[in-house]
This record gives structure tokens, C-alpha cells and sequence, in this order.
């Protein structure tokens, strides 16, 4: 379902059209498709053109005079006190009703602070532009309203082509006569929209020129009613009565709904009004209501043709409230940031949910039972953690103690190659000297060593020695004579040594 926004005020502002608006929006082209412009003029108009040129040929058109003509104007009123002393202050003089109304309304004190504020802005817009601009956003859907089986493309296609046949609408354009420019913006950062700008000037019965949006507003519907006053008072009469009980809570029938309903079935009000504070307030009510329904109509009739699911809602998707461009945007942003919260929430919720699951499941994983019912997440975290160091510990302890037994074995593994190779240096030396004596056997009894031996035994010994020394010389290889670097000769000295 998808809701018909239209909102209205004296905010508009020359600088929110045309060149204007597109250097204001020049960031906020996010929800841009490729091909398309940042604004759309209507009414045959150029973004270029200027909105107070533009204003004035409409303001012309109603009864104003022109700024060529205005010197002449100005010199010929007689009493010089009302002559005005530029051609803005002429505009301001014909707004001068409204404007007093508003600051009227500024300074009551039982006018809520938001009215207050509305009014604020209103008055700025004045001061800016010299004029009381009336301003007119149409939606006829929100960024979230897409169907999904609809392309962002065809969809936006689908919303311009709406708001340009509505501005089209002969019937709009009659309840509209002050309309002097008129776009659709793609550019903004929210869905699209058309923006208006309108000039509500008139002439009253003796000719003079004023600003009178309600009296204006008065003659169209007339028109629109083919000039019967009864059934335009009955209308007014029954907006009345609906607007004065209406429930807006979202989800409640709206009002417009309910007054269509009730001028079909020819109902009557309770009471008839026919003029009067309340009478005009009802009367600006029911020329919104009929502006919504053109919309409505035209939007349907298009999307009808193009084959996209679209309806609109006919209960209050709001608080029903009305709100300024600036004021509704804020208001929009709130809902958007609230809707974000909210989402954020459940998202925070689904993952802390996967997340218990998880320690659950890692609980009796590790603790070989579920966890109690009063255990929270965070105990459960706990004991789990409290486990682990516990195991942990062990597993450290049990590593520590293979450690050592593993260096017990690794210096006795190192023991018993120690003691292999002493035993096998041994068996070498042993054997080194077998060696030795048997091949020295047969000097030992020599007859010439037998008498050295006895008559000269320090020359047995030196001769003795000698062979010793050389016989242990040659059992070495190469790499032990090196190392030992002893002579292949050598007295018994050395050899004792």
C-alpha cells in the first residue's frame, strides 16, 4: 500500500527550484538511476529561467502591476504617505493580510511551539523573496513502497509519468490558478516528488488588488461545483464534521475516505455552515481533499497501465498531521532513524540469540551436561573458561613431566654412547698393544737386545722405546696421525711422556 502525500505552505522558496535547486541537491543524488535529469520542468519551462520572473508574469496575469508600469503607478497615487518606496515593498503591501495573520497567529500564546516555528519559516521565505509564495509538495508513494518484482527504473518511471499527467490535469490546474512553477524532483535524498510554486493575488469588488488564497480557493470550488453554492457549503459543512472527531491514529479510516463516502451516499452534515473562521478552515480542507483525489485517480489510472501493483491506503499509515516541506523531511528522518533502531534491535536480538545457542552447544561440549536453568550466557561463559584453564593447566603439567623424562632419557641414551665408546677405545687400545707385542716379540729375545738387556739396559730401553713408538704409529690412520701429530721416530723420553 502506498500513501498520497500532499503538502502545503507559504514556505516555498525561489531558491528550492530550477538551477537553484539542482546546485542545492548536488549531493544527494543516491537514489538516481543513469539517464536521468536532477529536475524535470513542467509548464514547458527551462531550469534556467528565473523563478521571480516567472512569478511576476503570473502576478500580472492576476491583477498586479508590472515593475515597468509600477513608477508610474506609484506617482500617481495623491496622498504621497502611500506610495511605496520600491517595487518589493508594493509585493509585501498586497501580501500584507496573510503576513499580519501569521504573526498574529506567531504570538498567541495557546499556538503550539511547532506552529510557531512553521510560521518562523513561513516569515523568512517572505523576507527573502518579497513575496508570499505559497509552496505544494506531491508524493504518491515512499522509497519503500516498491513492489519487488518492479525494477528501481520502471518504478521511477512509473512516479514521473503519474505527477506529469496529474500537473496535466485540467482539473488540477483549475483548483490551482496560481501555479507559476512547477517540477519534479528526482535529486533528493527521499522518493520522488512535484514541487509547486503558486501566487494567490485577486482583485475584490472595487477593483483593488490583494493576496486572498481563501477567496481564490472559494471561486474554484464553485466552479468545480458548477457555481452551486449549496453543495459546496454541504461539503464544507461535512469536512467539518469529520475533521472535528476524526481518530488518526494509524490504522483509522481516513478523512478524506470517510467525506467520499458521505457525498455519495448524499449524506447531510449536522449543522450547515456558510461562512466564518471555521467555514474557510474547512473550505482550504476540502480543496486538499480534492487535489488528493485527482492524484489518486491519475496515479492508479497509470500504474493500471503499466501493469505495476499499486494501491493507495485509505487508513492513516501516519499521525495524520500535516507538516511543511522542511518539517516533514525532519519528521520522515525521525520514522527512517526510529525504523533503523528498530531493525538494529532485532538484528542485536537474532545474534544474540545464535550467539546463546552457541555457548549452549560449546557448554556440553566441554562439561559433558546441559547447562542449568538459571545459568546466564555470561555463567555459562565462565565455567566454560574456568574448564579450559583447567585443562589447560593439566595438559601443561603432563607436558612439563614428558619433558623431563624425555631429557632422563635422552642423558642416558647420551650415557650409554659414552660408555659404548670408552668400551670400544678400549677394545682399540687393547688390541693396539697385542698388536704391539707381537710384532716386537722376537726383538724381546733377541740375543744382542738380551745382552743390552743386562750389561746396557738404558740402550734396551731407548731401542725398546723407539720400536714402541713407531709400531703405534703405524696401527693409526691418517686422520689419528694428524690429530696426534706424534713422530714416526721419537726417543723414550717422549714416548714415557
Amino acid at each position: 500500500m502506498s500513501s498520497i502525500t500532499f503538502e502545503n505552505s507559504y514556505q516555498g522558496s525561489f531558491r528550492d527550484m530550477g538551477e537553484s535547486h539542482i546546485s542545492i541537491h548536488s549531493s544527494q543524488h543516491n537514489n538516481m538511476v543513469d539517464g536521468e535529469s536532477p529536475v524535470i520542468e513542467l509548464r514547458g519551462n527551462s531550469v534556467s529561467d528565473s523563478s521571480w520572473q516567472l512569478m511576476i508574469a503570473k502576478a500580472v496575469s492576476q491583477g498586479v502591476v508590472s515593475p515597468e508600469e509600477w513608477p508610474e503607478y506609484n506617482r500617481q497615487i495623491k496622498d504621497k504617505k502611500r506610495r511605496k518606496k520600491d517595487y518589493n515593498d508594493y509585493l509585501l503591501t498586497l501580501c500584507s493580510k496573510p503576513i499580519k495573520r501569521l504573526k498574529a497567529t506567531q504570538t498567541a500564546k495557546n499556538t503550539p511551539k511547532s506552529q510557531r516555528t512553521k510560521i518562523s519559516q513561513e516569515l523568512a521565505s517572505v523576507d527573502r523573496d518579497h513575496v508570499l509564495n505559497d509552496g505544494s509538495l506531491w508524493y504518491i508513494s515512499k522509497l519503500d513502497d516498491r513492489p519487488d518484482n518492479v525494477s528501481k527504473k520502471d518504478w521511477r518511471d512509473f512516479e514521473v509519468e503519474a505527477l506529469t499527467r496529474f500537473d496535466n490535469n485540467s482539473t488540477y490546474q483549475m483548483l490551482n490558478p496560481g501555479v507559476y512553477r512547477s517540477e519534479i524532483h528526482l535529486d533528493e535524498s527521499g522518493e520522488i516528488h512535484k514541487q509547486d510554486l503558486a501566487v494567490w493575488f485577486r482583485s475584490d469588488s472595487l477593483g483593488r488588488v490583494q493576496y486572498s488564497k481563501t477567496s481564490t480557493i472559494q471561486d474554484v470550488l464553485l466552479k468545480l461545483y458548477g457555481g452551486n453554492k449549496d453543495e459546496l457549503d454541504r461539503r464544507v459543512s461535512l469536512v467539518a464534521d469529520i475533521t472535528n472527531n476524526v481518530d488518526k491514529t494509524p490504522g483509522s479510516e481516513r478523512a478524506d475516505t470517510k467525506l467520499w463516502r458521505a457525498v455519495g451516499n448524499g449524506k447531510q452534515p449536522s449543522r450547515i455552515l456558510h461562512s466564518g473562521k471555521m467555514y474557510n478552515s474547512a473550505m482550504v480542507t476540502l480543496w486538499r481533499y480534492e487535489n488528493v483525489r485527482i492524484l489518486r485517480q491519475t496515479a492508479l489510472e497509470v500504474a493500471r497501465e503499466r501493469g505495476i501493483d499499486y494501491h493507495v491506503d485509505d487508513v492513516y499509515n501516519t499521525d495524520g498531521v500535516h507538516r511543511s516541506r522542511d518539517v516533514y523531511m525532519q519528521h520522515q528522518q525521525t520514522k527512517d532513524s526510529l525504523r533503523n533502531q528498530r531493525l538494529a534491535t532485532k538484528r542485536a536480538q537474532y545474534a544474540t540469540d545464535k550467539l546463546t545457542d552457541k555457548i549452549n552447544d560449546i557448554y556440553r561440549d566441554t562439561l559433558k551436561r546441559d547447562p542449568g536453568a538459571s545459568e546466564s550466557p555470561l555463567e555459562q561463559s565462565n565455567k566454560i573458561i574456568d574448564h579450559l584453564k583447567k585443562v589447560k593447566a593439566e595438559s601443561e603439567r603432563i607436558q612439563a613431566e614428558t619433558d623431563r623424562q624425555q631429557q632422563q632419557l635422552d642423558q642416558l641414551k647420551r650415557q650409554n654412547e659414552m660408555a659404548k665408546r670408552q668400551q670400544f677405545r678400549w677394545f682399540e687400545l687393547r688390541l693396539l698393544i697385542v698388536n704391539i707385542i707381537e710384532k716386537l716379540w722376537h726383538l724381546m729375545f733377541d740375543h744382542d737386545l738380551q745382552h743390552d738387556f743386562t750389561d746396557n739396559h738404558q740402550k734396551w730401553r731407548d731401542s725398546m722405546t723407539n720400536q714402541v713408538n713407531k709400531e703405534m704409529y703405524n696401527q693409526l690412520n691418517q686422520h689419528q696421525q694428524k690429530q696426534l701429530n706424534a713422530p714416526n721416530q721419537s726417543n723414550g723420553h717422549n714416548l714415557e711422556r
